[in-house]
């Protein structure tokens, strides 16, 4: 399904260097000393219901734990060795103050993270440790996204412009008082957790499988494309060109559109 990317933000319960290091050496080549190292506390993720409608259910937290130890902490998910900034020793699901949306008890993925002390991560730190980088969101595949209602796939309804499953529960209504969710479930994998600056979940680094999108690609040959938005038709129609292209040709299409796009807002604001 969708590599996706949820936001949280770093947890109020601290790491401990000087009980963690046995932890943290595993990753490291030379031995480490608690001196060497800056640890702190973050929540990954959780059950909650989130913007996109969607949640992960307790089992895929149960899952996904696991596969985050030992994963990267880097900035706006950029996968880049010069972007590592932090890496995870430790990784658990705990329970959470309160209730979700619908009812249940909140339960998430706590995370205990290293970085070391150098000059380079040394303004990191302070913005840590001050609450200037706080949100963050995490990287991962799950396997399938579920209704909540009755466990049916869900597809993207044209004529609606929402997802609906295959018993007709469309995403974000109530039916007998309990609203349709979209359930997260079967981790394949977790990439990272990544430091973010806007506080936003929707539309964050998310990617089709190869199964989805063959479903995907069916439903827009069955449907009928003159109802939809046009300017969602561009879109569509610049993503399949640009799915086209090799890597090298995409960034530089990338790079020209940015190009463009700047002269028209300098050009805008010369008119104006």
């Amino acid at each position: 399904m969708d590599r996706i990317s949820k936001l949280k933000a770093l947890s109020p319960t601290p790491a401990n260097a000087e009980v963690d290091i046995g932890l943290i050496n595993q990753y490291s080549v030379k031995t480490l000393s608690p001196e060497d190292v800056f640890c702190f506390s973050v929540i990954l993720c959780d059950n909650e219901v989130d913007r996109d409608i969607e949640r992960f259910t307790n089992s895929s937290l149960g899952k996904l734990a696991p596969m985050f130890l030992g994963k990267s902490g880097l900035f706006d998910h950029r996968w880049s060795a010069e972007k590592q900034t932090a890496r995870l020793y430790r990784t658990e699901l705990v329970d959470l103050e309160g209730k979700t949306l619908l009812g249940e008890q909140k339960k998430g993925i706590r995370g205990s993270a290293y970085m070391l002390k150098t000059e380079t991560t040394a303004p990191v730190i302070e913005a840590i440790e001050g609450g200037i980088l706080k949100e963050v969101s995490v990287g991962c595949a799950m396997g399938k996204c579920t209704c909540s209602i009755c466990g049916g796939k869900f597809r993207y309804s044209w004529e609606l412009g929402k997802r609906i499953c295959e018993n007709e529960h469309i995403i974000g209504m109530e039916y007998d008082g309990k609203a349709c969710v979209g359930d997260l479930n079967d981790p394949t994998d977790a990439y990272e957790f990544s430091f973010v600056a806007v506080p936003s979940q929707r539309g964050a680094g998310v990617t089709k499988g190869a199964e989805d999108i063959s479903e995907l690609v069916e439903t827009m040959k069955a449907a009928d494309l003159s109802k939809a938005n046009p300017e969602e038709l561009k879109t569509i129609i610049q993503k399949s060109q640009m799915a086209l292209t090799d890597n090298d040709e995409r960034e530089k299409r990338a790079k020209i559109l940015a190009e463009n796009q700047k002269f028209m807002e300098v050009k805008k604001n010369d008119i104006i």
